[in-house]
Formats: structure tokens, C-alpha cells, sequence
């Protein structure tokens, strides 16, 4: 188990064995914590909230039980009905359930059995509060709520990210403070959300965990419960798949809803009539079904927002990994001149774990009318060096080492990205005017 630096120090002697004693008993009882919340939990928790192509009208609702499910209802109304069930105007069945599956290395390390469950909320109304319950074999949850993304010409915000997961591969000895850098990022953005009410939704790059079996998701939900304010207002995800979301355990507790294929995990989520998010998958085939989709998509949407805006995983501009890497190639190749032909406004890219703001780039170099990207992953991932020497990375764009999340702002006159730092601050500041395709008042 390392030992934090704040406690460690270079010689031995009394102070020393006092500090490394006292390091040892906060390890413990962080350990012990850790691992004394790994238990059954009664009735519905990691209750959570997805959206997918129509946030202003569906949302979909996911939970876990420590039991099998029988019976389960989302009880829903656009007030509050303080968890009275027979008060609550709508309901949503339970569309999909199941076992999740165990490891061997899940089953060792004792992480609780679990089941995934799955309610589709369907004919919501746009920018509308919802508040809701989840009923689970006679087992109430406390009452929460989220708003619709609207359905006017609005401006609105949304938090991007990517990379929560943690350094350690397993999730019970991941040093001093177990979860803590992610944990931090979701009390910020819960404090953000909590100040900001025209924040709307959370856009995932992915990484979510080391991998996205049992023993690593069973944190990530647990922990994402923090972004909830202390009001009870859910932050809906908008979901990419990355490297190290591969096993099946991802496909269980990320379900799309009906309308979308199982395991494709690529879509168009629609934030205002004005705004459009294109979300790819870089762990299927980049060529093929995935780019003629996305070739009529964008033809498609660019005429008719204002912003257009496209997240995935891997980066095609990475300022860390090999430039020359497969994936990063094939994303050049395939996706990039897409991306310029139709004038892609912002692309969000992950896995690096740094911090990222390329200068606009078209036809393979710096050009002011080119795609800028941003990135890559500061969720609580541990933080890699930058390689400053590339030249996608040099003013106007930056590359630095820094736990964030980007707060992008949708506005008429033009779309802010604000990197926001774990204590708050503000590390990049960028501002983009609209194209002139995109339609106009």
C-alpha cells in the first residue's frame, strides 16, 4: 500500500516512526471504511439517470438491488409527492433485469452480489422538473428529481469528462484516501450543479473504472451518488464506451433504453433544437457501420444547430499517448475529415488523463477555421505529464497535468469551455463564435 507523501518522510528515527505510524492507522481506517461499505445495501440503490437521443421527452432509469427483482415501478409527477406512491401522476414498469456478472477476481475480493434494473421514463415533457421514486419489491427509495433538456431555443450548460476511474487495480488498496480524487470531482460538480440550475446533464468520455466489472462499477455508482445535491437533483449521464469499459458488466448497467442496439453505444443526443451531441464508440469498428452513420449524421445536423459537438474515447490529437497509434490513426483517418467537412464545433476526447485544449486544426495543422479539441480525462484518474512539444498543444491551444471537469456553456453568441480544477478554479477559459452554416435568428 503506498503511503501518502504528506505523511512520509526521508530518515528514521522517533518523528519518523511517529508519522509512519500514524500514516498506517489512516490507511487502516480508510481501508476499513472502504471495505465496511462494501456490504448488501436493502432495497433500490445506484440509482441513476441516462440519457440518450430525446433528453427532452425520455430519460432512462437504472438501479441495483441486492436480491433478485420480482416487481419494480418508477413512480413519477412533475411535483413533489414526498415518496406517497398513489400521489404520483405517472409510472414507468420495469423494462429489464438481471444477475451481474461476477468474475472470479469480483468473487475474491467479496465485492456484493448485485442486479441491474432498468425503467425507461417515456413522454416527459421538455425542461420540465421530474421528481421520482424508484419502488423495488415493496422497498421505497427517497425521493429524487432531474430536469428535461428543453425543447426551445435555450442556452444551457453541461459538465464534460472523462476517466473516473482510479490508479489501483483493485479497488480496496488505492492508497491513503480510496476513491478520493474521484470522490472530490463529484462533490464539485454536485456544488456547481447545486449554484448553476441551467446545468443540465454529465457527457462520460469513459473509463469509467479500471474495467467495468462488478468489483470496479459497484464504486463508480456508489461514488456518483455524491453528485446528487443536497435538494435531491439528480445529473443525468450521457455515456461513451471506452478501453477500459469492455466486459460485459458495462452493457448490464448501461442500458440505453429499447431504441438503441445493444453494445453499439453510439448516438445523437439532442440538447436543445440548437445543440447536438454526437456520441461515438472507439472500441468497435471505426470504419463501417459506425462512420456511414456518422457521415449522414452530421450531414444531418449541421444545417439545422447552432453547435455540434462530438465525444469519444480515444483521442485523434493526444497529448500524451502515441501520436502514431493504431486507434488514434484510424480516428484521424476516418473520423477527423468528417469532422471538417462538416464543421464540427468542438470534439471531447479522453484517455490520456491530462488536461487539453488544441489550437483549431484542419487538413492536418493549425487553421482558424479548423476543429478544436479538448480533453482528456481528469475525473479522478492519477494525472499524466503532457508532451508540450506537439504542435496541436502550442497557443493558442494548452496541454497541462490537472484533475478538472469542462463546463461547457451553449449560448447564442458564441460556446464557452471552462476547465474547472478540483479546488474550483478556473484552468482554461476559451471561447468559440458560431459558424456561419449553422442556422441563425
Amino acid at each position: 500500500m503506498n503511503i501518502n507523501k504528506k505523511y512520509a518522510i526521508p530518515s528514521p528515527g522517533f518523528q519518523g516512526m511517529r508519522m509512519l505510524t500514524f500514516s498506517f492507522i489512516i490507511s487502516f481506517l480508510s481501508l476499513f471504511s472502504t471495505l465496511s461499505l462494501a456490504t448488501e445495501r436493502e432495497g433500490p440503490y445506484h440509482i441513476r439517470v441516462l440519457w440518450t437521443q430525446n433528453p427532452s421527452k425520455h430519460a432512462v432509469v437504472s438501479w441495483t438491488t441486492s436480491v433478485p427483482t420480482q416487481t419494480a415501478t418508477v413512480y413519477f409527477d412533475t411535483q413533489s409527492r414526498d415518496g406517497e406512491l398513489a400521489a404520483y401522476a405517472h409510472t414507468a414498469n420495469l423494462a429489464l433485469t438481471g444477475e451481474i456478472t461476477l468474475t472470479e477476481e469480483d468473487l475474491k475480493m467479496e465485492v456484493p452480489k448485485g442486479h441491474y434494473n432498468h425503467a425507461e421514463m417515456k413522454g416527459l415533457k421538455a425542461d420540465t422538473r421530474y421528481y421520482f421514486v424508484v419502488e423495488s419489491d415493496g422497498k421505497v427509495s427517497d425521493e429524487m428529481y432531474f430536469i428535461t433538456a428543453p425543447d426551445s431555443d435555450k442556452e444551457i450548460s453541461i459538465f464534460w469528462g472523462g476517466d473516473s476511474r482510479m490508479g489501483a487495480a483493485d479497488p480496496r488498496y488505492a492508497g491513503v484516501n480510496p476513491h478520493e480524487n474521484r470522490k472530490a470531482m463529484n462533490r464539485l460538480m454536485s456544488d456547481l450543479l447545486a449554484e448553476n440550475p441551467n446545468i443540465y446533464a454529465l457527457a462520460h468520455g469513459a473509463d469509467w473504472g479500471v474495467t467495468a466489472d462488478w468489483r470496479h462499477l459497484y464504486w463508480w455508482f456508489h461514488d456518483h451518488e455524491l453528485t446528487t445535491t443536497e435538494d435531491g437533483r439528480v445529473l443525468p449521464l450521457i455515456a461513451s464506451r471506452g478501453n477500459h469499459d469492455r466486459s460485459i458488466g458495462f452493457e448490464e448497467n448501461f442500458w440505453l433504453g429499447e431504441d438503441l442496439p445493444t453494445g453499439q453505444y453510439y448516438y445523437t443526443s439532442q440538447l436543445t433544437p440548437e445543440v447536438a451531441l454526437v456520441t461515438l464508440n472507439t472500441e468497435v469498428s471505426i470504419t463501417g457501420d459506425q462512420r456511414q452513420w456518422l457521415e449522414k449524421e452530421l450531414a444531418s445536423l449541421r444545417p439545422n444547430n447552432r453547435w455540434l459537438m462530438v465525444q469519444y474515447h480515444v483521442p485523434a490529437y493526444p497529448a500524451v499517448k502515441d501520436f502514431n497509434a493504431t486507434t488514434a490513426s484510424r480516428v484521424r483517418n476516418f473520423w477527423v475529415p468528417l469532422f471538417e467537412e462538416y464543421q464540427v464545433d468542438l470534439a471531447a476526447e479522453a484517455d490520456g488523463h491530462c488536461l487539453k485544449r488544441t489550437l483549431p486544426i484542419k487538413g492536418g495543422k493549425h487553421d482558424p477555421d479548423g476543429v478544436i479539441y479538448i480533453g482528456e480525462g481528469g475525473l479522478g484518474v492519477p494525472q499524466r505529464d503532457t508532451d508540450n512539444t506537439r504542435w496541436f498543444v502550442q497557443e493558442p491551444g494548452m496541454a497541462t497535468s490537472a484533475h478538472h471537469v469542462f463546463l461547457i456553456d451553449f449560448k447564442k453568441d458564441g460556446l464557452r469551455t471552462r476547465a474547472i480544477g478540483m479546488e474550483k478554479e478556473v484552468l482554461d477559459d476559451h471561447m468559440l463564435q458560431p459558424r456561419m452554416v449553422a442556422s441563425q435568428e
